[in-house]
This record gives structure tokens, sequence and C-alpha cells, in this order.
């Protein structure tokens, strides 16, 4: 598998969000893919047998499965719900004869855990990773059908993100000099080290883009609140001879109108008279688009473009601002997590949550505990919902050189990724690692440095459930995020315990590291319907009860300054591994998982609409220090920070963006190169 590793990461090239538009074309490889699902935890039959180089709608195990989807819960039977291993997707794909000439490439959004892609028989890359997307460059055969092979393995261990672990299990009876096993041969156990189900497949859209000789590889926009705009242009590779027109033109209200026009493949100005991107409840999320037209003389030979905002997050000891006004995140944690097709990509899902988060008038979330597709940070960006992006690592206990190696690429695809989404107001590397171990101090130092190098504009935080008085990495942070659970996972039924045990525990944190907070998880349990009065753990009476007294601790830290967000755990019940302790899954969502609401919901709809309305009044009677604007987000004078800069020489470049990146994947390739 590492040798593998090595692979993927060497062949990886980083792309734009697939574009249609006068120059640019792909066809979407969404729908019915032929699927064989080997034995589990084999030595990869399929890789020594070489299945790629068959049509695999022949194999008498053959069936078809939807992409993007989940395959677990698609059949009626326990081993493909729970396998772990090899599975196999293949697709047969005839290319246009017109398309000849062009650039092809093989791009996927998500595949889960590990992929390798096969064109007819050849392997053109692989990937390590689930969540974040890949492509690769490809030549089609156009005489003849075409064979796209996609083998995909789930298998979790020490040394993946997220991390499992992998037992092979074995249990001896002697009787009468008969030995009974308890397991069959070859038993083995996989345990995830997180709260949630191992969904595997190809998750999201797969497409083939076709392209010029030449095109845009990256844009990268810094735009903030004063009307300070910077860009950089990559293109594919070094060409001399070429230029850029670009223009910047107003989406909302005033669509098509100009505000700006320049040339050149990087350049910087100040743009005036800007509508600001702003979070729900705090003015209107005003988007613009840029448009990149890339010249070979007088000649089109590639356009992109990028939808942004001009907006700026700064922080101090106490709270996050958003343009200069104090900001207080009031929302939701959640999963891409539905019926029949797991984490798949659904835009019907998609727009019900998103829409429900409005209904509750949420006006953040958090990515838990993974990024989410990139259609939903589109999505938060028009709305004006703030969102904290998180890489997929949940549960880190190992802090070796290994997985930091790996750790750091996938922070570097994410914030690549999602670099120009105004909506994306800080990035968290991780979610509850035990950063109570010694080790976890350095390791997470250098992570929070690369995202420091790749992003100086945004907030770097991680989310813990350490102790104050071992965690070892808050130093690192520039906003502390915490998930406590007090009337649930302790003093259960003690409702009386629950408000100064938050009190007191963020009172600590906050005396030792004196940063910006934010609650990130806190619930309890409730199974929709099961009701009891008094209520009980697992009613609705109960999660109700344990989410007022929170509630009641929010209140006495927000007044005081200690915390600057709150998001309540869950949004929508969720399906986890086997336990004792879930129920069919995890209940803890305010919603059901096919999204009807508990009693829970209409405590947290009214909580959130009474402090959009306390916040919209005192922002309105506040005038901030840094910058003043109007109710229509237009900015009246430049906004200064100690902390994030809006100078664009400041923030890093795209070309030295990519030099990091080249850097983290030679030095992959070489880590896993000597451990091979």
């Amino acid at each position: 598998m590492r040798c593998l590793l090595v692979l993927s990461l060497f062949l990886y090239t980083y792309a734009l969000y697939p574009q249609r538009n006068e120059i640019r074309q792909y066809d979407s490889l969404d729908g019915l893919w032929t699927f064989v699902r080997e034995q589990s935890n084999t030595n990869g039959t399929g890789l020594v047998n070489q299945w790629y180089l068959s049509d695999l709608s022949t194999f008498p195990n053959a069936t078809q499965i939807p992409v993007p989807s989940a395959y677990n819960d698609l059949v009626e039977q326990r081993e493909w719900r729970d396998h772990v291993g090899w599975v196999w997707y293949q697709l047969k794909y005839t290319p246009a004869q017109r398309d000849q000439g062009l650039r092809t490439f093989l791009r996927f959004e998500s595949v889960n855990y590990f992929a390798m892609v096969f064109l007819n028989d050849k392997n053109v890359g692989n990937h390590t990773g689930g969540h974040l997307p890949f492509e690769f460059e490809v030549t089609f055969d156009y005489t003849k059908i075409n064979f796209i092979t996609v083998a995909v393995n789930n298998t979790l261990s020490n040394s993946t993100i997220p991390p499992g672990e992998f037992q092979y299990k074995t249990e001896v009876y002697t009787i009468n000099g008969q030995p009974y096993s308890v397991y069959p041969d070859g038993f083995f156990e996989q345990t995830p080290d997180f709260d949630f189900f191992n969904y595997a497949g190809i998750l999201r859209s797969a497409y083939v883009l076709k392209l010029g000789s030449v095109f845009i590889s990256d844009v990268w926009i810094i735009a903030q609140a004063n009307g300070s705009l910077s860009y950089t242009i990559t293109l594919d590779k070094s060409t001399t001879g070429l230029t850029a027109n670009v223009t910047v033109s107003s989406l909302q209200p005033t669509t098509g109108t100009i505000v700006y026009s320049g040339t050149g493949l990087q350049n910087s100005a100040i743009v005036q008279n800007i509508e600001l991107w702003y979070p729900r409840g705090y003015g209107y999320p005003s988007l613009y688009v840029m448009e990149a037209k890339l010249l070979n003389g007088t000649q089109v030979i590639d356009i992109y473009r990028e939808t942004f905002g001009f907006r700026t997050v700064t922080w101090d000891s106490d709270k996050i601002y958003i343009n200069g006004k104090p900001f207080y995140c009031h929302g939701f944690g959640a999963h891409e997590d539905f019926e029949l097709h797991g984490r798949g990509y659904n835009p019907v899902v998609m727009i019900k949550d998103l829409n429900t988060m409005e209904w509750m008038n949420g006006n953040c979330y958090r990515t838990s505990h993974y990024p989410y597709s990139q259609e939903r940070a589109y999505e938060a960006d028009r709305r004006g919902i703030a969102v904290i992006t998180e890489t997929p690592a949940v549960g880190m206990r190992l802090f070796d050189n290994t997985n930091l190696a790996l750790h750091k690429y996938m922070l570097t695809e994410m914030i690549q990724r999602d670099k120009n989404h105004p909506s994306v107001i800080a990035w968290s590397m991780s979610n509850e690692p035990q950063t109570y171990k010694n080790e976890s101090k350095a390791y997470y130092q250098q992570l929070a440095n690369v995202s420091r190098t790749l992003d100086s504009t945004r907030p770097v935080t991680n989310v813990l459930d350490t102790n104050w008085d071992d965690d070892q990495i808050a130093e690192w942070l520039d906003i502390i995020c915490i998930n406590r659970y007090y009337g649930w996972y302790s003093n259960t039924g003690y409702l009386q315990t629950i408000a100064n045990s938050y009190i007191g525990n963020f009172l600590a944190w906050k005396q030792k590291f004196n940063k910006p907070m934010i609650l990130t998880e806190y619930g309890a349990g409730a199974i929709a319907g099961l009701t009891r009065e008094p209520g009980v753990d697992f009613t609705e009476e109960y999660q109700v009860e344990v989410i007022r007294r929170v509630h009641m601790a929010l209140d006495e830290l927000r007044k005081n300054g200690t915390i600057t967000g709150e998001m309540i755990w869950n949004f929508a019940d969720f399906m986890t591994s086997q336990s004792t302790t879930r129920a069919a899954g995890n209940h803890k969502g305010v919603l059901t998982r096919n999204r009807q609401p508990k009693m829970a919901a209409y405590v947290i709809k009214d909580r959130y609409y009474n402090l959009t309305v306390e916040l919209a009044n005192a922002t309105s009677a506040t005038s901030t220090s840094s910058a003043t604007a109007t109710s229509s987000g237009s900015t009246q004078s430049t906004i200064t920070s100690s902390n994030s800069s809006t100078n664009p020489s400041n923030a890093v470049s795209a070309r030295n963006y990519a030099s990091m990146c080249a850097s983290i994947i030679l030095g992959l390739i070489l880590l896993f190169a000597m451990s091979v």
C-alpha cells in the first residue's frame, strides 16, 4: 500500500472545479457503473489477475452501482454493508472524434479511501484519502470503446487518515481434546477511530475534462473588505508570450456591473464602491465573478470564471470579526449522510439541508469531519452561511512522520480547493485528536505553520476534547474549538450540574490561553418519538432539557466575552458502526436521518432567531474601530488588523503556493519510498 501511495502523490494534479464555457468542456461520468466486489480483505485478487484488462460486466458477480453513491447500503447483504477491502468500478466510454487534439483528464471529486485509476491497460494514477478531488491526464483511443476502471480500498489502519484498528482474532476452546474455534479462519475486525459509518466508493461526481494545449490550472483571489484585490493565475505549464485579460463583475444586486478590468497573470488593485460579503444576519452576501481570458496574442485559448466575495476575517483574544463586525456563530455540526446513498453526493439532500439550516436560523456550520462537496461551498457563498472547513483527520492518535506527511498533504489539498470561497472563515486541522500526548505538540505546530503559509487571511483552529490543563496544542491555534457533553457522557441525568460544568470549564480554558473560543459540539441523543415525563436519556424531553441547560451556560459565557460561537451536535441523526451504545446510528440530531424535526429542532430554531435579532441590533448600534459599513455592505473606510493583513503582498501567492505543494509532495515521496 505504501508503494501505491507514493505513486498517487507523484501523479496528483491540482485543478479548478469543472466548468463548461466557450472554451472548456467536460463529459459527466455520473450514472450506472459496472461493479464487482472482491472477497473481504484479499491480498488484491483483482490487481494480481489484472481485472482492469477485462470487461467486468462479464464477471458472474458483476452488478451495477450508481455514481455518485456509497455502495454499502444498496444491497440487503451484511457482507456488502460491512465490506473491507477492494471493490472495482468500470465504465465504457466512447470519446467524440471532434475532441481529438484536446487534452483530456479523468477527474473524481471524492473516492473513499484509496483509489487506483486505470484507462484501458494503463494505471494512470492513484489517490489516497476521501472527500477531496483529484485528476489525471489521460489519452483516449478514439478508434474504440475505452474502459475506465477504478479499484477502491476502504481498509483503515494506524497510518490512514482517518485512522482505524485492524485486528485478526482467534479464540479456541479445547474440549475432550477437540478444538472449537470461536472465529472462522482469517477472521478480522476493523474498528474505525471515529463515530460515523465508513461509507466507501465513488462518493462524488466524476468527469472527463476537455482542455486546450495550454490552460488555466489555478486562480488565486484575495479580496479584502477595503477593496484590496489581488489575483494570481497559474498555467498548467510554463509558457512564454501568454497573458490574460481579467474583469471582475458584480453578481448582485447590480448584475453585470464591471468593477475592475486589467491584464496579466498576476495583478493587484484597490476596487472602489464594492459591496461586501456578509454572513446571514450581518448584511448581504454580495458576490462577484472574476473572468480570466488566457490570450495567445489576440486569440482566446482558455476562459475560467470564479465567484468570490470581498470580505476580511480578523480576530483578537475574544472574538472573530467579519469586515470589522463582531461575528457570533450559531449553527451546526453535521454529516454528509443520508439513507441509501450514505455520504454520496445528492443535490436534493444538500439543498434540503441548507434550507433547513436557514429554517432553524443558523448562520454557520463546520464540515465535520471532512471537507464537504464543493457544490455546497458555492451554495454557502451564495446564501451567506459561514463555514469552518475541516480536514478528514478525525480521531488522530499516532503522531509520527508518516501520518504528518499525509496530514500535511490533505490540509494542502483542502486549502487549495476552497481558498476562494468567502464563506470559509477558518481552517480546522482535525477533530478530537489525542492532544494530551506530548508528541502531538510538534506535529500540530507544523500543521499550523503549513496552514498559515498557504493562507494568512484565515484563522487556524482545531477541535479539541482534551482538558485545558493537559492539552499540548492550543497555543498554536488562533481560535480554540471545544467539544463537551456534560449531562450526556458525564453526569447523565444530573441536569443541575450542566451549566456550571460548561461555565467552569470554558473559563479555565480562557484563563490559560486567552483566545477566542467556540463550543463546536454539545447535546444529547434522542430516539424520535420516544417520550417520557420526566425525561430520561434517549427521550426527546431529555434532549431538550440538556440543550436548554447548555444554553443557560452559553448565555453567561457569551455575555462575559468567553465564547464567540456555538454549534449543536448534530444537525441530523447519522449512521455509525454497530455498537451497543448506537441504536442504528447516532441520534444526537435535532432532526431525524430523513430530516424530520424532533422537539429539539424548535428549541434551536427559537434560540437562533433570538440570537439573530439580538446580534443584528447590537451590530447596528455599535461602531467598530476597524471599519464602518452601511446596511447595504459598502465599505466606508479601510479595515486594519494586527493578525490578518489587507496587503496582498503579505498573502502567499499562487506561485509560492505551488512551490510549497511541490516540496510537500517531494517530501512525501521520499518518506514513503524509504518506508517501503
